[in-house]
């Protein structure tokens, strides 16, 4: 089965022209305040316009209000929400009603602790697995444990795997776990506001195996 590429944390029009040209799946942007890779909603509109219809656009957000989705589905037209906070089973029931598709995302501190998603399994369409870290709720750099990615699969929910994934170690990961998708964000990076073109470009060849 092909793996589906996603580039998370896309912050300006040059970054979003380039990947678009890739084959990557989904581009990814962090609405979460203050975060490093942020981006406003205005400039998510101007951003997300420019993706072609062929890659799916994802709004990342931590623990929004609905009427916060509702805002960003009628000013962009986004589909896809990842929510990568403590939402409720319920929330994600609720957002998928506005007619979205969610992938629901979790950092595990460790395997035992897989379970506490079982609530989502009938409803969020994607679960995400990223690495734990009790001062960030994402993008951290720290790699994927193998041992909890292998256990979320056993949810039933197709999985985005991420968590310190780069042009080295992803090929691997595919191999190990064969996830649904890979989620990249610092692995392919300059800086936290700008992607480095040639590791995206040699993440996509490591994952297809080219």
């Amino acid at each position: 089965m092909r793996t589906m590429i996603k580039i998370c944390g896309v912050t300006n029009e040059k970054d979003v022209n380039f990947i678009s040209m890739l084959d990557v799946d989904f581009i990814g942007f962090n609405l979460v305040t203050g975060g490093k890779r942020a981006v406003s909603e205005n400039a998510l509109k101007k951003l997300a316009a420019l993706v072609p219809s062929y890659i799916s656009s994802v709004a990342v957000m931590v623990n929004p209000e609905l009427k916060d989705v509702k805002r960003i589905i009628k000013k962009t037209g986004i589909s896809f929400y990842q929510l990568h906070g403590d939402e409720s089973a319920e929330f994600v029931r609720e957002v998928r009603g506005l007619g979205a598709k969610v992938i629901k995302a979790f950092r595990f501190p460790d395997a035992d602790s897989v379970e506490k998603a079982l609530p989502y399994a009938d409803c969020a369409d994607y679960i995400l697995v990223d690495s734990f870290s009790p001062q960030l709720t994402g993008g951290t750099g720290i790699r994927y444990s193998a041992d909890i990615a292998k256990r979320a699969k056993d949810i039933g929910l197709p999985m985005f795997l991420a968590g310190g994934l780069n042009p080295e170690n992803v090929g691997g990961a595919v191999q190990d776990i064969e996830p649904f998708a890979v989620d990249t964000a610092s692995g392919v990076e300059n800086s936290p506001r700008s992607k480095d073109i040639e590791k995206v470009r040699a993440f996509i060849r490591a994952v297809r195996g080219s």
